[in-house]
C-alpha cells in the first residue's frame, strides 16, 4: 500500500462527502461497442457508463447468456440495481423497495439457478430477492444489529470493541444453497438457510475487528471459504493497514473448520477464483486501483493489472474497483469511482486474465 492508513481513510471521509454531493448527469452515454472477441492478458475494454445514481459495487454475470447485474452504492440515494446484456445495453432498471437512503445503498450481488437476483441493501440489513421475470421483490434474508462483545456477555455479540450496525456486504451459495455474507462492519461471516430467513452468526474472529472488515468470498476447489479482510488491525507488522486473504473448511456437519491465512495484499474488496485457483482482488485503494493477482500456493501476490499506465490513461480510467465476476477469460469489473466527480468514470469494465473463473454455485428451488 502507498501511503499510510490514516491518510486513505481520511481520503475515504472525504469521499463520502463528494459522493454525496449532487453531479450533473453525464451527456448522451454512447452505445458500447459491441463485445467482438476474447481480450489478451491484462488488456480492458468499456462495457458501460452506469446511470445515475452511480457508484457500482457488487457485480454478478448470467452463466447462461453473459448479462451482467450491479448495484448502486451510492450514499443518500435511490437502491438501484441494473442489468445489462452481454454487449453493455442497459435492459432494466430496478429500484429496491422499501429503502431508506442511507450511509450506503446496495452491496453484493449474486445469482441462483433459477434466474432470481439477490442484491445485499444496507438499508434495512437485508438480501432482497429480485424475479425479473415479473419484477417482484421479497425480503429473503435479514441481519441482526449485534452488540460489541466488549459490552455485554452471554449473547450473541460482534468481535469488537466498537457497537457498529450490520453491514452485509457479499454473498456466495454453497451446494446446498445455503448462503454465506460477509458483514463488513461487524467482522462476521453469516449462514441463511436454503430458502431464506435470518441469518445466523457462521464464523466470527476479534482479528477481523476493523474499520472495513469481511468483504468479498467465494468457496474454492476444495470446498473451502476464501475471503478477503479489507483492512486488517489484526497486531501484526506484516499486514496491519494492509488486506489479507483467508479461507476456511467447512466440516461434515458445515461448522467452519481451522482458520488459513493465504496471502497480505492490498486493501481488497471483492473477490473472484479463476480454474488455476489464483485469487482475482480489486484493490479499492485509491492510490493503487489495480487488480492484484494472488497464488495461494505461493502465498503472495503475483501480478498486479493492468499496468500503472494503462490503469490512468485509458478512456476511463480504473477508479476503486471495487467487484469482479468472471465471463469466459475475462473479468467484468464495477468500477466504484469513489472519489470521482465525473459520472462517466461509474462503469463497468472488462479485463481479459487469460483464464476461466472456477464455477460458482447457482442453487435451484429455493423457496
Amino acid at each position: 500500500m502507498i501511503g499510510s492508513r490514516t491518510g486513505v481513510l481520511v481520503l475515504a471521509l472525504v469521499a463520502s462527502c463528494i459522493s454525496g454531493a449532487v453531479v450533473t448527469a453525464p451527456g448522451a452515454v454512447a452505445e458500447p461497442t459491441a463485445v467482438d472477441g476474447p481480450l489478451g492478458y491484462g488488456q480492458t475494454r468499456d462495457i458501460a457508463v452506469v446511470p445515475l445514481p452511480g457508484q457500482p459495487e457488487g457485480i454478478a454475470v448470467d452463466p447462461e447468456d453473459g448479462s451482467i447485474w450491479s448495484g448502486s452504492n451510492r450514499p443518500n440515494s435511490s437502491a438501484d440495481v441494473w442489468h445489462w446484456d452481454a454487449d453493455g445495453r442497459l435492459l432494466e432498471t430496478y429500484s429496491l423497495a422499501d429503502h431508506v437512503p442511507a450511509e450506503h445503498g446496495v452491496n453484493g450481488i449474486t445469482l441462483d439457478g433459477d434466474g432470481r437476483v439477490y442484491a445485499l441493501d444496507y438499508s434495512g440489513a437485508r438480501a432482497v430477492r429480485i424475479d425479473p421475470a415479473t419484477g417482484a421483490q421479497s425480503v429473503y434474508a435479514t441481519f441482526a444489529n449485534l452488540p460489541a462483545c466488549a459490552e455485554v456477555a452471554g449473547i450473541p455479540c460482534e468481535p469488537s470493541p466498537v457497537d457498529r450496525p450490520a453491514w452485509p456486504n457479499w454473498a456466495t451459495f454453497a451446494p446446498d444453497g445455503t448462503m454465506y455474507v460477509s458483514d463488513l462492519n461487524q467482522a462476521t461471516i453469516w449462514k441463511v438457510p436454503a430458502g431464506g430467513g435470518a441469518a445466523e452468526i457462521w464464523y466470527q474472529n476479534a482479528d477481523f475487528a476493523s474499520i472495513y472488515s469481511i468483504n468479498g468470498m467465494q468457496f474454492d476447489a476444495a470446498g473451502r471459504l476464501n475471503f478477503v479482510v479489507t483492512v486488517s488491525l489484526a497486531p501484526d507488522i506484516t499486514s496491519v493497514g494492509r488486506g489479507v486473504v483467508y479461507r476456511v473448511a467447512l466440516n461434515s456437519n458445515g461448522s467452519p473448520g481451522p482458520l488459513e491465512k493465504v496471502a497480505v495484499v492490498g486493501q481488497a474488496d471483492g473477490l473472484a477464483i479463476g480454474t488455476s485457483g489464483r485469487i482475482y482482488l480489486p484493490i479499492s485503494n485509491p492510490f493503487d486501483n489495480s487488480i492484484q493477482v494472488v497464488d495461494p500456493s505461493a502465498g503472495s501476490v503475483v501480478a498486479d493489472l493492468p499496468t500503472v499506465v494503462d490503469r490512468v490513461t485509458r478512456s476511463i480510467p480504473y477508479s476503486t474497483p471495487a467487484s469482479v465476476s468472471f465471463r469466459g477469460t475475462s473479468l467484468m469489473i464495477s468500477n466504484h469511482g469513489l472519489l470521482v466527480i465525473d459520472p462517466s468514470q461509474w462503469a463497468i469494465l472488462e479485463l481479459g486474465v487469460g483464464e476461466t473463473g472456477l464455477a460458482l454455485n447457482y442453487p435451484k428451488g429455493l423457496a
